[in-house]
């Protein structure tokens, strides 16, 4: 998934064809054009994956390990609405 956008509390917005992921706790400052590789979920609960990045800065040469929590998962449309539910007015 590409990184595409910076939401609120330092959460990240991913892209795919499949749909959209916001993320947040990495261990890596990541920025937009990035990519995150969901591998495996650690945790059901919590919603902690296991993920491998790539960073555009080095032309996505190497993988990085990290674990993130995701917050969202879903189309575009759903996403408008965990927004709306999750944003102060």
């Amino acid at each position: 998934m590409d990184v595409v956008g910076y939401l609120h509390n330092a959460d990240l917005l991913l892209e795919d064809e499949q749909g959209v992921v916001v993320m947040g706790g990495s261990h890596y400052v990541l920025s937009l054009g990035d990519k995150v590789y969901l591998q495996h979920m650690i945790d059901q609960e919590t919603k902690l994956y296991q993920v491998h990045i790539s960073f555009a800065s080095a032309e996505h040469a190497m993988l990085h390990e990290d674990e993130i929590q995701v917050k969202f998962e879903g189309c575009r449309d759903d996403l408008r609405e965990y927004i709306n539910a999750t944003t102060v007015h």
